[in-house]
């Protein structure tokens, strides 16, 4: 039996025109005309892949292919012409595609599903022809550590720069940044809650700026002449707003992905200079790991996440998936003392003229976290810190306290132990033998029942 090739069964001409149509279909798969294939194992990313004009159509057959220990993306690019097409893969395969593309046809965004878990990601822009003197790097910086005081009152949840991925797509005409709040296993319940958080802070922000003669427990603490520059110029005629835009947390936002530019513009987004950001290194490319980490609705193991909401102006946790991850981060309590009187009286004595902003205890480390305002000092560098504020752990099994602060340089410095007073030793030493004597008390009850059991049973 003979087997016939193409050319002999079609024709020369037909299998020529064959051929040019199978590479057309490659070349327009994302416009990238690549002659490689990503490479499939078995511990490799599915190599899932569907195109979409309907982003309906693209958001259900990502939904339908997800599981909660992996997920597939909506991602949307523009081509040649304009029109925007969305597409479904899994991160690690749109990026083998899109890394090769020209840079200035890397139009791309990540579509942030409605009700999704999401982090908190920030859009900073400014034109330098109205606000010649402002300085970018710094409104940016001192935004930054703003969110994360908030973060902290808010949810007793630390974070600083290191969390933080800061992208950078500034061009001679305008300041443009991109903030990733990458928090590990902690994100918020979708991004209208974002929303509301990030528009709860401006007018925080907006309001202690026009009322001069109000205190704040977290804006008071820093340089006002540095919150004051976070409003610029948006027009001539001298209307001014903070360099936010709130208008980004939107339904199916779409959200302009790492080393990516607008359409017909050069404008990539990239690490910026002054990032402090921390890679987690699980991947062997570092390119890729900042793609994947600054991906803003990418969390393939939902059940490890500790979700935040905020409604109404009140923040909670609505979800701990982790029950010994949120037991360390003891985000639920809001109180400014302990059951200990005397050593917030203690602390209180050392940090004058400061104030305890609020106290947390975690039950199966026995330790008290004691966030302080007002009090800025810091054993480590031997002076106070401009902004950020310090704060004291006691450890009541060993009765000894150390101070820490939530400045970045400082982050691995913790000093060196202070043993607590005799006074207060001899209360939780006190503390200790009633828990003891309780403990056996207990024992001997439970012994005995059971030997009761045993005589009854005979």
């Amino acid at each position: 039996m003979n087997v016939l090739n193409p050319e002999q069964f079609y024709g020369q001409n037909m299998a020529k025109l064959q051929a040019i149509d199978r590479r057309k279909k490659l070349k327009n798969k994302l416009n990238i005309n690549y002659c490689r294939k990503m490479p499939d194992h078995i511990l490799g990313p599915t190599q899932f892949w569907a195109e979409f004009y309907k982003q309906a159509e693209a958001l259900a057959v990502a939904s339908k292919h997800a599981n909660d220990n992996e997920m597939l993306c909506t991602f949307v690019y523009q081509q040649d012409n304009g029109i925007r097409k969305f597409v479904v893969a899994h991160p690690e395969v749109y990026w083998w595609y899109y890394k090769d593309r020209p840079p200035e046809s890397r139009c791309s965004y990540e579509v942030i599903p409605e009700r999704a878990p999401c982090w908190l990601y920030v859009d900073l822009e400014f034109l330098f022809e109205l606000n010649p003197k402002s300085n970018g790097s710094r409104m940016t910086n001192t935004l930054i550590d703003i969110l994360c005081a908030f973060i902290l009152k808010e949810w007793h949840l630390p974070c600083n720069k290191s969390n933080i991925i800061n992208l950078d797509s500034t061009n001679n005409e305008k300041f443009s940044r991109h903030l990733i709040f990458a928090i590990k296993d902690v994100a918020f319940k979708d991004n209208f809650h974002v929303g509301r958080f990030m528009k709860y802070v401006c007018t925080e922000i907006t309001n202690y700026l026009n009322n001069t003669e109000t205190q704040h427990d977290v804006l008071s603490t820093f340089n006002k002449i540095n919150v004051e520059e976070l409003f610029i110029y948006i027009n001539t005629k001298n209307e001014r707003k903070l360099f936010i835009d709130v208008g980004v947390y939107t339904k199916n936002r779409h959200f302009r992905i790492y080393k990516s530019t607008k359409w017909g513009k050069q404008s990539y987004l990239e690490i910026s200079s002054d990032s402090k950001y921390i890679l987690p290194n699980m991947y062997k490319e570092q390119e890729l790991e900042f793609f994947i980490n600054s991906l803003v609705a990418y969390f393939p193991r939902k059940k490890d996440l500790v979700l935040l909401e905020f409604a109404n102006d009140e923040a909670r946790v609505i979800r701990h998936s982790n029950k010994e991850q949120a037991q360390q981060m003891n985000i639920t309590s809001h109180n400014t003392s302990s059951q200990y009187p005397e050593i917030d009286k203690y602390i209180l004595n050392i940090i004058k003229p400061g104030k305890i902003r609020l106290c947390r205890y975690n039950e199966r480390l026995r330790t008290l976290i004691y966030e302080i305002v007002g009090y800025r000092y810091c054993e480590n560098i031997g002076r106070w810190h401009k902004s950020n504020n310090i704060y004291w752990i006691v450890d009541l099994t060993k009765q000894v306290m150390y101070q820490k602060c939530h400045d970045e340089n400082c982050s691995d410095f913790i000093s060196s132990p202070k043993k607590l007073p005799e006074e207060i030793n001899f209360q939780l030493d006190s503390e200790d033998e009633i828990f003891i004597s309780c403990a056996i008390l207990a024992e001997e009850i439970y012994f005995y029942d059971d030997c009761l059991t045993e005589v009854t049973n005979m």
